[in-house]
């Protein structure tokens, strides 16, 4: 049998195979939707959205603006 990636065993603890494919639904809903208003996104954003699918970081942070991730926090 073949070994898994460290990427892939943390993955698997963390959320599961149907979390993370929901997921991915909704970032390629969101992808499309800024899309539609004409938005790219940056790397920076780019790697924000597979930080979420990977189940790094919950909903909540995802969804925080930008001006508040970089924000220390009171």
């Amino acid at each position: 049998m073949a070994e898994m990636g460290s990427h892939e065993t943390e993955l698997t603890k963390t959320i599961s195979g149907a979390e993370r494919d929901r997921r991915v639904a909704a970032v390629n809903y969101a992808r499309a939707s800024v899309g539609l208003e004409g938005i790219s996104l940056s790397a920076a954003d780019e790697e924000h959205a597979q930080r979420f699918i990977d189940g790094d970081i919950d909903l909540e942070e995802f969804v925080q603006p930008r001006s508040a991730l970089a924000s220390p926090k009171a």
